[in-house]
C-alpha cells in the first residue's frame, strides 16, 4: 500500500510540473520547453525538438555558486586544454584537444576539420557535410529533390512564386518576422536591385534574387509603391490595383498588381473570367461563386442563401433586417466558437487551440496552445490569480514556499515512508487528500 501512494504522489507531482512555454515566465531555462531558439535563456542554447539544450559545440555545466546550469563552450583549437571533451572533431586525450587524421578528418590551416563526399561511409547526419547529403544505410547520399554531380549534391536556385532566378544577393535582416516586415513595408531586408527580393535557404543570408510575380499572371507595376509611406501619388491605388504580398521563410515581397475588376465598379468580384457583382445574403445572384465562393452560402431562386449549417452573421452592431452587407457563418452550438465554416470546442489547458474563446477562463491561445495569461498561474488544470509576495519577514531558516508547494519536502516524506515513519504517512494523505 504504501508503495502504491508513493507511486500516485510521484505521478501527482510530475502533472504539477509540466508546463508549455509562456512569455509570462521570460525565456525558457535549459530543460524547459521552447518552439524556438529565440525562447532559450542561455548563451550556446537552441530549441530542439521542444527542448532548450545546449548547441553541440558546447557542454552543460552547473554553476558553482548559483547551482543552476548552463552552457559552457568546449575547447575548439588543437592543443587547447580539455577535461574531458572537445568540439568535434576534436578528442581530448591527455588533457588537450588533438585531431586524429584519419578517414574524413584531417588538419587545413591549422584547424581540424570533417569533410565527407557523396558515398563516404558515415554513422550520423552530422558526419556528412558535403551540402545536400545525408547518412542513410551507413552512407552519405544526396537527399530528395538534388541530384549528384561528381561526388557533390546540387540544388538548382528556385524562385517560390514564380519567376527566373537572378545572381546571388545577401538578406540583411537576421528574423524572419523581421523580412517580412521589411518587405511589406518598403524597407531594405536584401542588397537585390529594385524589382527583385531576395530568397535564402533556411538559416543562411546568402540567396538568390527573385522577381516578384502577381497572382494571375499580370506583372507588378513599376509606377506604384506598396510602401505605406511613399507620397500619395505613387501609391498603389485600391480602386484599379492592389498589394500582393507574400512571405515564407527567408523572403518577403509587397507588389502592386492591376485588379482584373474595379473594386468600387458594380461588378467587382472576378469569377470564371468575368466580372460579375459580389454577392451578400439575399442580393441578386446568376451563379453560386458570387456568394461568399460557396463557402457559406449558395445562389437560390437568384439570391444568395445560407447553406446548410449555416445562419446569418449577427453581432452587437448589426440589424439583420437593414445590413446590406450581411453574411453567414457556421450554426455552432456556441455561438462563441463559430469561426469561419468551423465550429470549434473548448478545450483544457495545455491542449491545441486556434481561437481564443476555445480556451478556459483567464487563459488565451499562445502559439496554438491554451496558456494562462500573464498574472495568472496553473493550478489544478486551471489558471488562478498569482497572489502578491508576501509584506511580513520569515523566521530565518523557513521556507517561504513549503507551504504551498507540495514538493518542499518531497524527500523528507518519502524517507519516512521508506522508514514506516508516521509523520511521512501523515503529510501523503495530506498532499493526496486522504482523511485520517
Amino acid at each position: 500500500m504504501r508503495w502504491l501512494l508513493i507511486s500516485v504522489l510521484l505521478a501527482n507531482l510530475l502533472l504539477n510540473i509540466q508546463a508549455a512555454f509562456t512569455p509570462c515566465n521570460g525565456k525558457a531555462q535549459l530543460g524547459e520547453d521552447c518552439d524556438i531558439t529565440a525562447d532559450c535563456e542561455h548563451k550556446g542554447s537552441i530549441c530542439l525538438r521542444g527542448k532548450c539544450r545546449c548547441h553541440f559545440h558546447y557542454v552543460e555545466a552547473t554553476d558553482s555558486k548559483s547551482k543552476t546550469s548552463r552552457c559552457e563552450r568546449l575547447p575548439a583549437n588543437i592543443g587547447e586544454r580539455c577535461e574531458s571533451k572537445c568540439r568535434e572533431p576534436l578528442f581530448c586525450r591527455s588533457g588537450k584537444c588533438q585531431c586524429v587524421q584519419r578517414g574524413n578528418t584531417q588538419v587545413v590551416n591549422g584547424e581540424c576539420v570533417l569533410t565527407s563526399n557523396v558515398g563516404d561511409r558515415c554513422t550520423r547526419h552530422y558526419d556528412c557535410t558535403s551540402p545536400f547529403t545525408a547518412c542513410v544505410n551507413s552512407l552519405c547520399v544526396c537527399i530528395s529533390g538534388t541530384f549528384q554531380q561528381g561526388n557533390k549534391c546540387t540544388a538548382a536556385p528556385h524562385c517560390p512564386v514564380g519567376g527566373v532566378p537572378r545572381g546571388l544577393c545577401v538578406r540583411s535582416a537576421q528574423y524572419q518576422e523581421t523580412v517580412e516586415n521589411m518587405g511589406n513595408s518598403g524597407g531594405n531586408a536584401d542588397d537585390c536591385t529594385d524589382g527583385y527580393f531576395c530568397v535564402t535557404p533556411s538559416d543562411s543570408p546568402i540567396g538568390h534574387c527573385c522577381p516578384p510575380v502577381c497572382p494571375l499572371g499580370s506583372t507588378p507595376d513599376p509606377s506604384y509603391s506598396c510602401d505605406p509611406n511613399t507620397s500619395l501619388a505613387n501609391r498603389c491605388p485600391s480602386d484599379t490595383h492592389h498589394c500582393h504580398r507574400v512571405g515564407g521563410p527567408g523572403y518577403a515581397f509587397a507588389a502592386c498588381c492591376r485588379r482584373p475588376c474595379n473594386a468600387i465598379g458594380p461588378n467587382a468580384v472576378y469569377i470564371k473570367g468575368a466580372c460579375v457583382a459580389r454577392g451578400f445574403l439575399n442580393s441578386e445572384c446568376t451563379q453560386h461563386e458570387q456568394c461568399d465562393g460557396i463557402q457559406t452560402m449558395f445562389c437560390s431562386k437568384g439570391t444568395c442563401q445560407c447553406k446548410a449549417d449555416f445562419s446569418p452573421f449577427t453581432d452587437a452592431l448589426t440589424n439583420p433586417q437593414k445590413n446590406p452587407t450581411q453574411t453567414c457563418q457556421k450554426t455552432c452550438a456556441d455561438k462563441k466558437l463559430s469561426r469561419d465554416i468551423e465550429c470549434f470546442q473548448r478545450v483544457a489547458l495545455n491542449a491545441q487551440c486556434f481561437i481564443q474563446t476555445q480556451c478556459p477562463a483567464n487563459s488565451g491561445c499562445y502559439r496554438g496552445r491554451c496558456l494562462c495569461r500573464c498574472g495568472y498561474e496553473e493550478r489544478e488544470g486551471s489558471c488562478h490569480k498569482i497572489p502578491p509576495p508576501p509584506t511580513t519577514t520569515l523566521p530565518p531558516g523557513q521556507n517561504p514556499s513549503a507551504g504551498n508547494n507540495p514538493s518542499g519536502d518531497f524527500l523528507g516524506i518519502i524517507t519516512k515512508l521508506l522508514n514506516g515513519g508516521q509523520g511521512g504517512s501523515a503529510n501523503l494523505n495530506g498532499l493526496l487528500g486522504v482523511g485520517g
